[in-house]
């Protein structure tokens, strides 16, 4: 075994590790977006109460939670936005006979 065969393989292992880290985050932060803006936002804290701020306010996840008033309407008490009703933005599929 050469000292160049393990250098390429320590690189492909490092990209392939990446690869499955990076993966692995957007699957968890689609399944899980709450676990995962907590566990951001607990990093953040962490890594500013290490006196790295600059890095700890850009790790913040900026994104608010989900409550009455936010517009996700999970309570079901939000406000539909007059421009989005359902009849503008929705409209029946009509199938056309492919012979004409």
């Amino acid at each position: 075994m050469t000292s160049a065969f393990s250098i390429s393989a320590l690189i492909q292992y490092v990209l392939v590790g990446a690869l499955l880290g990076w993966s692995l985050w957007r699957f968890l932060r689609t399944l899980m977006p709450t676990l995962m803006r907590n566990l951001q936002n607990r990093l953040a804290q962490a890594v500013a109460k290490a006196g790295w701020l600059r890095l700890g306010s850009w790790l913040q996840s900026g994104e608010a939670g989900a409550g009455c008033g936010s517009g996700c309407n999970t309570c079901g008490s939000c406000a539909t936005p007059a421009s989005a009703t359902p009849a503008e933005t929705e409209a029946p599929v009509q199938w056309r006979d492919p012979s004409r």
